[in-house]
């Protein structure tokens, strides 16, 4: 009988946490052609939003099978139907809002003054904006060749966004990547190029600029402005145009869509053809990038108007590498969302200078069940694509484990992960902090980033020593542990954690010898028994902080531990010593 009721109490939870997928598509009524980026939202109690994909197909759960949605997408009217309909329909057809002309446009045409002024009060409004709302966001980007996948990554932010001064900040939770096997192309990380865009403050920047960022006389002097009619707006919605008089690739040409009468942004759309802009290079040594052109949008929420829902990005490069040219599209967009509800942010006991997005994708976790609870809209048809080309023809990163050791001179790994069976080589570990191989290596690159933790207390191996003068020291070994966080299908925090050596900020210069490099990894092996047994002891952390203390504890004893096997073995000159070590510490691995 206790059997049968164990067996009837676990299907029932399967079946609670088990949830169907309700999808769609949102069409053009009058073209039939998708709607990509329109807003979904649930209406009932559950303040639930998501938005189509580059192909107009939304996904939702079907817990909100009985509730309501509502679709809105600029240009076209708000309709509302029940979840239910698309059970039955797989597309929903918006129709265009109809054209009025309004008095503003009749106005602009007599008065060259009015139009311009009218853009500025705009930009003045916005450059006042002090409002800064942290939120989620999920990046999707795509890169091809001649319409080859080359590239392809997703990844989940933290985001600190201003109307005025736009992407304030992008802090990376979670992230993978593809990459193609014949063709080592980066994106220059695109989040760079984002954050550094200024909405409307007058500032130097990457990409070129546009009015939103030129004093009033400047726009007179470089812009023609016009107010166009805007087919497809809300009645009071006008559409402002701005081209350059004269294109040199630094200004960029555009359209703002806005309602006049409050002064409310909808959406920004910029674009620039032979652009220059400061600032690019590739991360592949000798490698030169051309920017080509662009096509930036940056979309507002249409349910609160100071805050930006999505950019949607495409950059056309020219790319010269050793061996051959090419032109490369890289299709981008950054979606936010959850306000005021941000991601816990992964935790590090040492301080690690990571080189670049790609480099700090491979230190986080990336579990399966993260992904497919956090995951914003359905994958489009070029991502499926472009995943099955990888799978194939190229390595993924953090979606399987495969990294192959060619491909990692090219992202110049600031860390290294302990796996078991898989040592630290010497190839893995620098002769000083400015040379690698035998290679000169960029000072900007590898910055001496290893720093105590916050409590000041915990340290690694090189802090042990008694502060030796600069000639004495030969070697610097820095470890971290890594905490991390996020809720499950069952509501329950799932720690994730891992122990890192930074050999951004570790060097060894003499006695590279078999015997030196034994003792190495055994230091890495101490740090990863107290890992696991941090993993087993987080599950009675009631909070994250409760958890950071706890790792701070592990990290701190750890590194005690290590420093007995610093004495006893003089620092891996005692092979005897060492042996006894070693043996010790195969058989408490064995065990945990």
């Amino acid at each position: 009988m206790k059997k049968i009721t164990l067996l009837i109490f676990i299907l029932i939870t399967t079946i609670s946490f088990s949830q169907s997928i309700i999808e769609g598509f949102i069409y053009d009524k009058e073209t039939k052609t998708s709607l990509p980026y329109a807003t979904i939202k649930i209406i009932s109690n559950h303040n639930y939003y998501t938005i189509t994909n580059e192909d107009g197909k939304f996904e939702i759960y079907d817990r909100f099978a009985l509730d309501s949605l509502e679709v809105r997408f600029i240009g076209f009217k708000t309709k509302k139907v029940a979840v239910s309909y698309f059970k039955e329909h797989s597309k929903l057809y918006l129709a265009a809002n109809t054209f009025r002309l309004n008095q503003v446009l009749v106005v602009a045409k007599k008065d060259k003054n009015y139009t311009y002024n009218l853009l500025n009060s705009l930009i003045q409004k916005y450059r006042n904006k002090q409002l800064i709302t942290k939120s989620k966001a999920f990046l999707t980007l795509t890169s091809s060749a001649r319409g080859v996948p080359i590239e392809t990554i997703e990844g989940f932010y933290n985001s600190e966004q201003n109307a005025s001064k736009g992407i304030m900040g992008l802090e990376l939770k979670s992230g993978r990547f593809g990459q193609n096997a014949t063709f080592p192309f980066y994106s220059l990380n695109n989040t760079d190029i984002l954050k550094d865009f200024q909405l409307f403050k007058k500032n130097k920047q990457i990409l070129p600029l546009y009015p939103g960022n030129l004093t009033l006389g400047a726009i007179k002097a470089k812009y023609k402005v016009t107010i166009n009619a805007c087919i497809s707006c809300d009645f009071e919605d006008i559409s402002i145009s701005f081209v350059p008089k004269r294109a040199n690739g630094r200004l960029l040409s555009g359209t703002i869509i806005f309602n006049k009468k409050s002064l409310t942004i909808k959406k920004i759309s910029l674009r620039g053809e032979d652009i220059v802009a400061g600032g690019l290079s590739s991360i592949i040594e000798d490698d030169t990038v051309t920017p080509k052109s662009i096509q930036l949008n940056i979309n507002f929420n249409p349910h609160d108007y100071d805050k930006i829902q999505s950019i949607d990005f495409e950059f056309t490069m020219n790319y010269r590498s050793k061996d051959n040219f090419e032109i490369i599209t890289s299709n981008s967009l950054l979606y936010f969302y959850d306000y005021d509800n941000p991601f816990k942010v992964p935790y590090f006991t040492n301080n690690i200078n990571f080189n670049n997005d790609y480099d700090k994708i491979r230190a986080l976790q990336a579990s399966e069940e993260f992904w497919n609870l956090n995951y914003q809209f359905p994958k489009s048809y070029k991502e499926k694509m472009s995943l099955d080309f990888f799978k194939k023809y190229g390595y993924l990163i953090n979606y399987n484990t495969s990294i192959p050791s060619d491909y990692l001179q090219y992202i110049r790994p600031s860390i290294i992960a302990w796996q078991e069976n898989n040592s630290l080589k010497w190839p893995d570990i620098k002769f000083n902090l400015l040379k690698e191989e035998g290679k000169t290596i960029d000072r900007k690159a590898y910055k001496q980033g290893a720093t105590k933790a916050v409590d000041k207390e915990a340290f690694s191996i090189s802090e042990i020593k008694q502060k030796p003068n600069k000639s004495e020291i030969d070697e610097q070994l820095n470890f971290s542990f890594l905490l991390d966080v996020y809720i499950n299908k069952l509501g329950e925090q799932q720690f994730s954690t891992k122990t890192l050596f930074d050999r951004n900020s570790s060097f060894c210069s003499n006695n590279r010898i078999n015997h030196k490099l034994m003792y190495i990894n055994l230091i890495f092996n101490v740090y990863e028994i107290y890992n696991q047994e941090l993993k087993a002891e987080l599950s009675k952390s009631s909070s994250f902080e409760e958890a950071k203390t706890l790792c701070e504890q592990k990290f701190n004893e750890a590194t005690l531990k290590v420093k007995k096997l610093t004495v006893d073995t003089n620092k891996g000159t005692n092979f005897q010593n060492l042996v006894r070590w070693s043996e010790k510490i195969k058989q408490k691995l064995k065990k945990l």
